[in-house]
């Protein structure tokens, strides 16, 4: 299994990336100097920080002090800015690279940032706004208008105002707000160039998680209080999230032509840094490197990842075979150690590389360029595998993969092909005919028909063409323990809250399956009859549920109004709330098999209620 954060093994080629901005980042030419890591949600910003944290630590030629911030821990914080500015602070107290002659000025700037916040503490008690014609006191705002109904709630409102503010005049005894802020960023730029610390560098992680307050908050915090000479910011985020918190800030300039977030980011970030997703012929590497990596003792792993390097796998853009992944293992590693780890065998690792090289082609179209995507998807496969160990159940893994692939990009038709394979105990004929059409196995004359069994286009498109040609085939296959297993996916709430056990649901299915002889379904409902009435009510629900996914069910519905008499009240409620509109002449031609009173009812019902059409109406009855 992968943990669901940065990795610390470079799988995607991230180094060179890594060596240049910390070339940037160390340059004292360049500083100060925001740098913005951008890309999407997993797309591996977390990684290529790790990459430089490492890479910055260990550079040799200058004395760099770096210090890691996950802007998400300051959520909880009243205020960002001070957050942000305590935590940097706490991280230079506790690095290495700052004399003790600096732990002195460390701690007096923690201090000017604890009375930064004095202004919002008074805004949360409720200060009235006389308090503002105090001498050197922040401008406050009446907050609490609730606190002053009386002489002695105004008076110890006054007391209390007095005290904070001879408490902030003390600690502050500039006491104007922007020279608080101007004093700040003289202070902490003192700081850093008295001690021994060639360069501070900040990586800031996690940004894009905040919620939109708390990022505007993050940002300026670094413009106004910290971007001083000898420091370099770095920022991991996802520029979309930014930018919506940005214009969630500026709505008014939206509507003036002005792309107020470029320019805010523009203003904040002087490097921008784009991290493309990734090729299908990059996911598929990554997989099969995550796999190896799950596999192979590390000092293996990285041995592997320098041979592919060497060989120019990773600026080629080119797909790495399992057969080469398995050759480089095998004959070109030699190491001291073993290379596997604890509990995985040579056998194993094989099976698994073979298994996704195979199907790691379709696999990777379906998983957007996207790393963390890649993880789950293993995690997912690897979690379903142990289940069935557990639990005895033998399973061809790579028609698991198979079936994973295309729950992961079209759960719908997963759904569905849950309820063939239900229908036909574990093999549905449906998928056979749709595997011979796309390998040319029909019959010379014969043509596929998909409206037969299927109102949903998708399974003849160009991506489930290739899903239903890639090995290994699901012909007469038994599906029912790989659905077993995702069962959390094709549970669908609406049929499975009905209390039915699988023979019931069985029962149901077969019921409605459009393409059933008329005799057989209506001999089904009969059955019914002879049912207790437990059963015959859940068998019904269960129906109902099924006309209410698919209107095509009415003909069902119909024969059970014919059949059933105890539901024709309930079956009548239901035929009364089609839109009359949409009425056309099949519907009306279904609708006269009901009894004719039934019949006239329906008609006067939808031409006055609904506005359905008189003229169809008649026509029907011709």
């Amino acid at each position: 299994m992968w943990a669901d954060d940065a990795s610390k093994i470079d799988m995607l080629a991230y180094r060179p990336y890594a060596d240049l901005i910390t070339e940037i980042a160390v340059s004292e030419r360049m500083n100060p100097l925001t740098i913005g890591l951008f890309g999407n949600w997993g797309s591996g910003k977390s990684t290529l920080l790790n990459l430089i944290e490492e890479q910055t630590t260990s550079h040799s030629d200058k004395k760099i002090a770096v210090i890691k911030v996950n802007a998400w821990m300051f959520e909880g914080y009243e205020d960002a800015k001070t957050a942000l500015m305590e935590a940097i602070l706490q991280g230079m107290k506790e690095n290495q690279s700052f004399l003790e002659t600096s732990k002195e000025k460390i701690m007096s700037l923690r201090d000017r940032v604890n009375w930064m916040a004095v202004g919002k503490t008074i805004l949360k008690h409720g200060i009235p706004l006389a308090m503002a014609g105090f001498t050197g006191f922040p401008p406050i705002m009446l907050s609490n208008s609730s606190n002053l109904d009386s002489p002695e709630d105004v008076q110890k409102q006054i007391d209390q105002a007095t005290k904070l503010k001879d408490e902030y005049m003390k600690a502050q005894p500039d006491g104007n707000v922007i020279e608080n802020i101007r004093g700040f960023r003289n202070d902490f730029s003192s700081l850093i160039e008295e001690s021994s610390v060639d360069n501070l560098i900040v990586l800031i992680d996690d940004l894009d998680r905040c919620n939109p307050d708390r990022i505007m908050d993050t940002l300026e915090a670094i413009k106004l209080f910290l971007s001083v000479p000898r420091t370099t910011f770095i920022i991991a985020m996802d520029e979309n999230i930014i930018s919506y918190s940005i214009k969630r800030k500026y709505p008014q300039l939206s509507d003036e032509g002005i792309n107020v977030s470029s320019d805010y980011i523009e203003k904040i970030v002087q490097l921008p840094i784009k991290i493309a997703e990734l090729a299908e012929s990059d996911v598929k590497n990554y997989m099969l490197l995550l796999i190896a990596e799950i596999y192979l003792s590390e000092d293996i792993l990285n041995q592997l990842l320098e041979k592919l390097k060497d060989k120019g796998f990773f600026i080629k853009g080119e797909i790495i075979s399992g057969a080469e992944i398995l050759e480089i293992v095998q004959r070109e590693i030699e190491g001291n150690g073993p290379k596997y780890k604890s509990g995985m065998t040579e056998g194993d690792f094989e099976q698994q590389i073979h298994i996704f090289n195979g199907i790691g082609s379709i696999v990777a179209s379906s998983l957007k360029g996207n790393p963390r995507q890649t993880k789950r998807f293993l995690n997912t496969f690897y979690i379903r595998k142990r289940l069935a160990e557990i639990q005895g159940i033998e399973l061809n893994l790579a028609i698991l993969a198979k079936l994973m692939v295309l729950e992961y990009f079209d759960s719908e038709l997963f759904k569905e092909l849950f309820q063939w394979q239900f229908e036909h105990d574990g093999k549905p004929t449906q998928l056979k005919l749709l595997e011979e059409s796309v390998l040319g196995e029909l019959e010379e004359g014969e043509e596929l028909n998909i409206e037969k069994f299927s109102k949903n286009t998708n399974w003849l498109g160009e991506k489930m063409k290739r899903w239903l040609g890639t090995q290994p085939r699901l012909t007469d296959v038994d599906l029912s323990p790989y659905f077993y297993l995702a069962k959390d996916s094709v549970s669908d709430r609406r049929l499975f809250s009905v209390n039915l056990n699988q023979a019931e649901r069985k029962y149901i299915n077969q019921i409605c399956d459009i393409e059933v002889n008329v005799a057989i379904r209506r001999k089904r409902i009969e059955q019914m009859l002879e049912m207790d009435e437990v059963t015959r009510n859940e068998i019904f629900k269960g129906i109902l549920e099924r006309y209410h996914q698919d209107k095509k069910q009415l003909e069902t519905l119909i024969e059970c109004y014919r059949l059933l008499p105890q539901y024709k009240s309930k079956i009548f409620d239901e035929l009364k709330k089609l839109d009359g509109e949409r009425i056309g002449f099949d519907e009306i031609l279904l609708f006269q098999q009901l009894d004719d009173g039934s019949f006239l009812e329906l008609k006067q019902y939808y031409i006055k209620q609904k506005k359905s059409k008189r003229e169809i109406w008649d026509l029907g009855e011709m």
